[in-house]
């Protein structure tokens, strides 16, 4: 092709983008210039990502750093697809999955986005006082997890915000998203996880306040009704799974939505003694202490218990003589937490399993419904 050819393919493509924006209503172009707000500041927090990510050669901090980068290309990816549905106005043959826009969840998504990006700031300012060392890397750590989370609440927002959800073009597709899923794990067969909405910033993954209805689009999974009289739910999947647990209980009130999440330990062999069962339970707490600070603690036998020697200490887990538990209480637990709690149980005297219950801010309003519900029974 000639210099002119190159000239004429230029003009056209400046004409056709013309046209295109030409076409568009003054709500359309309102809609698409905040769509290149979003993605600008997407494409600076993923060069800043990237620049950090660089700073090291492996180890957590550096697979942290990445995973946020690479939930960050997704969300670039989401926002580009839209943009181009837009402009294009039907010129490209766009199959999407459709999300309703949610401006009440936006809007609570962007307070926790501000919250969250307040709380990373505290954090950088509080690590920059050390040279380095372990305190220093753990600080590092928790800033990098934190960032990690920031990305996945702007993820969820976007999906509030602009009902966005991942797009395939037959046509045009994005160079952006193909970058993003090859580098990304494949997603397991049995799991399609591209249609799922992404994980809150909870426990779990789950958030005060959501409905059965968008667990079972976070989880693949609709929540099984177990006890009506305290609208407990049972479900075998999280947003974000731990290996710790079997299932998960969640407390769901049909007008103020989730409130109570429990994650039931799996099934822990013992011997009479209860070492492994109070290893794992022991793990488990250090664990939330290390992300929710210092818990009151409770370990102790019923004065009357007859079940007080060292090899009965299973026997008086199971009589229910015999309490091993820990307590956070807020204020100032963050994610909209209230409480959170964790208990040894015994099965039997060989095994046992423990439970971690996390109560949200919303907890008195589902207290008071239930409560409302059995009074007006009588």
């Amino acid at each position: 092709m000639g210099k002119r050819g190159y000239v004429f393919c230029f003009l056209a493509v400046i004409a056709l983008q013309g046209c295109m924006e030409k076409d568009l209503t003054p709500e359309q172009k309102a809609y698409v210039a905040s769509l290149e707000t979003e993605l600008a500041q997407t494409k600076q927090d993923i060069d800043a990502g990237t620049r950090s990510a660089a700073a090291y050669s492996g180890g957590l901090i550096k697979e942290l750093i990445s995973t946020r980068v690479e939930i960050l290309k997704t969300n670039q990816a989401l926002i580009e697809q839209r943009i181009l549905a837009v402009q294009s106005k039907g010129s490209v043959n766009v199959a999407t999955t459709t999300s309703k826009v949610d401006e009440d969840l936006a809007n609570k998504l962007s307070a926790e986005i501000t919250r969250a990006k307040s709380e990373i700031a505290s954090a950088k300012a509080e690590a920059a006082q050390y040279s380095g060392g372990l305190i220093q890397a753990l600080k590092l750590s928790a800033i990098a997890t934190s960032e990690q989370t920031l990305a996945m609440l702007e993820q969820q927002y976007l999906v509030a915000k602009y009902g966005l959800n991942p797009v395939r073009t037959s046509s045009l597709p994005s160079p952006t998203l193909i970058a993003a899923q090859s580098n990304s794990a494949p997603a397991p067969q049995s799991a399609p996880k591209s249609d799922l909405l992404p994980p809150g910033s909870g426990p779990f993954g789950f958030e005060a306040g959501i409905s059965a209805d968008v667990i079972e689009k976070m989880t693949g999974e609709a929540p099984r009704l177990v006890k009506e009289s305290e609208n407990l739910y049972l479900i075998d999947n999280a947003p974000k799974p731990n290996d710790a647990f079997d299932q998960y209980g969640l407390v769901i009130s049909p007008t103020v939505g989730l409130c109570v999440v429990r994650g039931v330990g799996k099934t822990i062999q013992t011997n009479d003694f209860g070492h492994q069962l109070q290893a794992g339970y022991g793990a488990m707490k250090e664990a939330l202490t290390a992300v929710y600070g210092k818990p009151k603690t409770y370990d102790f036998l019923m004065p009357s218990s007859i079940w007080k020697d060292s090899n009965d200490w299973m026997t008086g887990l199971y009589k229910q003589d015999r309490t091993l538990a820990a307590e956070w209480k807020g204020p100032g637990i963050k994610n909209n937490i209230n409480t959170i709690s964790i208990d040894a149980r015994a099965l039997a005297r060989d095994k046992g399993y423990f439970v971690v219950e996390y109560t949200f801010n919303n907890g008195p309003e589902c207290s008071a419904e239930l409560k409302k519900q059995k009074n007006d029974s009588l």
